[in-house]
């Protein structure tokens, strides 16, 4: 199962624990194209204006030429549809005409679309290869956002609510304008250029997003309701796109202004292929390449069954999955743990705010205490011991979450061993030692995980700290930062250091989103680290035997 696309794509069990993680928090929103109804009989745009333009044949034979001179499809069809305009006859009613031309344009398309589509779902659903798979999965969603005018999606999740027990599964609606209220519980497909059902006694949508001016009649009333309110889930959710081959200028569109609005927010695209002799691997990480520099969308490459294995495991429970990943991911990994470490004023929290596309923890739980926010070497003994129980606990507490983190990509504002940067001496680090085994590892080791270590010079987080009301005086100056930057980068050995001093923080997060989807992941042993910062307790029995039988004996010529 899936072995072959992984050999294909390194980190495709990534790609799904991520698109797993999202189902389950309810942020993953799944975008539909033509290519999900291809092998139901439906045909392409393409060949959609092909079926259009076959009568009469003088009309075939312009819609060729038209499409030889490199035509858009949008602009084809604003010509199939004038022809169509041009052919109602004096005999219609002035006041009828508009409505008579819209209920012949759309059933002329209706017809087209279905033509070679069985009449029986059941026919539709045995010949179609992942049909049934892409159906449960689009009922874990609360969103489906389908570019399409059939309705053999909609239809096969409403068989199977039909056939399945009172009560059983989510609620389902399919609408043509966008809700104006959100429904998490209920399965909403949005078919943002209209509908036409394959029964035809349905209702279908009054207009139909399909010629040249009626795109731009779409884009004109953006601001409006319909693209700021798709736009706004290319933002906040990550989108898995199946069935589609960019050529929508909407999407194209919806997907740069993510880029540019959420850097960090990386999308997901099924590109079919017929096999892995289909593209070479050059040709592929061409694909790959130009999808995720324009559009920061990831590209999957799969055959037909193996889309179907693509949504089967993303089906499964949660054991389930994690046994399925198992069994195709040569490090049987499916979690991810990041610590985004660094000194005051760096830039972690507002990185965090960029990374939560992922599961984020915060950088305390509860407020902390007000000497928190002041250089250490300032603080009194009673402000230490209070600034001490308040991080232990703190301690604590984010590492049993981010032990309990189940499937997916977590990460921690602030690493927990930062307060040895803090020390005075190696006395000072062997007693934190003994608190931190005592009060915060106890009964868990640290979550191990890699480290992203933020730095920047301490004139900078002098000026940022400024910035936010913090003189040099109680929240350290350069030197001071200087310092405290490099003992904390000295606790951990970080691999992945990044400056922030000439990146804002949405390039930053992104830099940190694409070496975990696709970089290596090599976690930290915290809890070992810690060991290291243990020392000899002063009044430990020693065995004066061990030690004369060990001393290093005198030279015989001394």
């Amino acid at each position: 199962m899936l072995k072959e696309a992984i050999k294909r794509q390194r980190s495709l069990s990534r790609y799904l624990c991520h698109i797993y993680q999202r189902v389950h928090q309810g942020d993953l929103s799944l975008v539909t194209g033509a290519g999900i109804s291809i092998d139901a009989g439906v045909p392409g745009w393409v060949g959609l204006l092909d079926r259009l333009a076959e009568k009469p044949s003088e009309l075939a034979k312009d819609i060729e030429h038209h499409k030889s001179k490199g035509l858009s499809p949008e602009y084809l069809g604003q010509i199939l549809y004038h022809r169509q305009k041009s052919g109602i006859g004096p005999e219609v009613p002035a006041k009828l005409r508009e409505a008579q031309l819209s209920n012949e344009w759309a059933t002329s398309i209706q017809k087209a679309i279905y033509r070679d589509v069985p009449n029986n779902h059941a026919d539709i659903l045995s010949r179609h290869p992942f049909l049934a798979e892409l159906r449960d999965f689009s009922r874990k969603l609360s969103l489906i956002i389908n570019f399409n005018f059939d309705d053999i999606l909609d239809e096969a999740i409403g068989q199977q609510i039909k056939l399945s027990a009172p009560g059983n599964g989510r609620p389902f609606t399919v609408v043509w304008n966008p809700p104006l209220v959100e429904r998490p519980e209920t399965t909403t497909i949005y078919h943002v250029n209209g509908v036409l059902p394959r029964i035809s006694l349905k209702k279908r949508s009054p207009q139909l997003i399909f010629t040249e001016d009626s795109f731009e009649d779409a884009m004109l009333r953006s601001p409006g309701v319909s693209n700021e309110y798709v736009f706004l889930r290319f933002v906040q959710n990550t989108v898995l796109i199946v069935g589609h081959s960019l050529s929508d200028r909407s999407l194209k569109s919806y997907l740069r202004r993510n880029r540019e609005k959420a850097p960090a927010n990386h999308h997901y695209m099924i590109y079919w292929i017929s096999g892995d002799d289909a593209f070479s691997k050059t040709q592929l990480q061409d694909v790959f390449d130009a999808n995720l520099e324009l559009y920061n969308l990831i590209t999957i490459f799969l055959t037909s069954s193996e889309i179907r294995d693509f949504f089967h495991i993303l089906n499964l429970d949660v054991r389930e999955f994690r046994d399925a990943i198992d069994s195709i991911e040569p490090d049987r990994r499916h979690r991810f743990h990041y610590y985004v470490a660094g000194p005051v004023a760096v830039g972690k929290s507002s990185v965090i705010e960029h990374l939560r596309c992922f599961n984020t923890f915060e950088e305390w739980t509860r407020p902390p205490p007000e000497a928190m926010y002041r250089s250490f070497k300032t603080l009194s003994p009673e402000e230490e011991k209070e600034v001490d129980d308040f991080v232990y606990l703190e301690l604590k507490e984010k590492n049993l979450r981010m032990c309990d983190a189940g499937v997916g990509f977590h990460f921690m504002d602030r690493a927990p061993l930062d307060l040895y940067a803090f020390s005075n001496n190696e006395t000072e680090n062997a007693e934190k030692t003994r608190i931190l085994e005592d009060r915060v590892t106890r009964d868990k080791d640290f979550q191990q995980g890699e480290i992203v270590f933020l730095e920047a010079s301490g004139d900078i987080l002098e000026q940022r700290n400024l910035g936010r009301g913090r003189v040099p005086d109680t929240s350290g100056s350069a030197a001071y930062l200087n310092e405290q930057c490099a003992r904390i980068k000295s606790i951990y050995n970080p691999r992945i250091a990044l400056s922030t001093e000439a990146c804002s923080p949405g390039l930053l997060a992104q830099a940190i989103a694409r070496i975990a989807l696709m970089g290596p992941y090599e976690p930290k042993n915290l809890t070992e680290i810690m060991s290291k910062y243990k020392t000899p307790i002063a009044n430990e029995t020693v065995d004066e035997r061990d030690v004369v039988a060990d001393a290093p004996k005198e030279s015989s010529s001394d």
